[in-house]
């Protein structure tokens, strides 16, 4: 079952979907997925969606939302910032915790929205964090990703065109200081971290840092995957692995069908 609601942001509404299979476990056990840079609530070939899918099998309720800017939620992208979709973030899982006796709280962050999630797995506290080829240092993976005449305008107090979407000079001036990092070293509870050996946009080596500095941390590297897991046998991989997390952090390992 699926329920659609829009929740008040930064002055904007952003769309909120929530997921799960029977009424008696709506909003016990809360998984939170915060997409990517320039993406949204499904993200490539509908992993998102799929995820959601899988979890509510096995009794979670599973929270997919587009920030402030994108997908169908209000506001321009050109706004976006790390620290405004961290707020996002958090009035989302403010408005569920108003709505729901939550028990348990997960957070999944996909590539910048792994680097969103590991803050906002800090300041919330959840119980548990899964991050799928998550950017550990934005200025440098950012550097990486654009042109370095792009990245240098960026830099210097402009807008720039990103694939058609306008990355805002706000966001740049951010890149110079903001350390997910720094988050990190005081998240004790258990994480996963996926990420594919042929990531080109995202390199690896983001995944063995936040390895480095979080104290209850794991990694699994899918062999030669890239960024966005396009293949149908990257996909299960992803999926499977990130489901078998959930499966070991619930009380009871029902549906197993969903893992295969």
């Amino acid at each position: 079952m699926q329920e659609s609601t829009w929740i008040e942001s930064r002055g904007y509404k952003i769309l909120s979907i929530l997921e799960y299979d029977k009424d008696e476990n709506k909003g016990k056990n809360l998984v939170v997925l915060i997409h990517g840079f320039v993406g949204t609530k499904i993200e490539p070939h509908r992993m998102y969606k799929k995820l959601a899918e899988r979890l509510s099998k096995i009794g979670y309720s599973v929270v997919r939302f587009d920030f402030v800017g994108s997908g169908d939620s209000e506001g321009d992208f050109k706004d976006m910032t790390i620290s405004g979709e961290v707020e996002d973030g958090i009035n989302v899982i403010e408005y569920y915790k108003k709505e729901f006796n939550i028990e348990k709280l997960y957070i999944l962050g996909f590539s910048m929205g792994g680097c969103v999630a590991s803050i906002l797995a800090s300041k919330v506290n959840s119980d548990g964090l899964v991050l799928w080829s998550p950017v550990s240092n934005p200025f440098w993976n950012f550097y990486n990703l654009l042109s370095h005449d792009e990245f240098l305008k960026g830099i210097k107090g402009n807008n720039i065109d990103y694939l058609g979407d306008v990355v805002g000079k706000d966001f740049f001036k951010e890149l110079l200081y903001i350390n997910p990092l720094e988050y990190a070293k005081n998240y004790k509870n258990p994480v996963l971290i996926i990420q594919g050996s042929g990531d080109c946009d995202v390199l690896p080596i983001n995944s063995y840092c936040y390895n480095m500095v979080f104290p209850n941390s794991s990694v699994h590297i899918i062999e030669n995957a890239d960024h966005c897991y396009s293949s149908a046998a990257f996909e299960k991989e992803l999926l499977n692995y990130s489901v078998d997390y959930f499966l070991k952090n619930k009380d009871t390992k029902k549906c197993i069908e969903a893992y295969n």
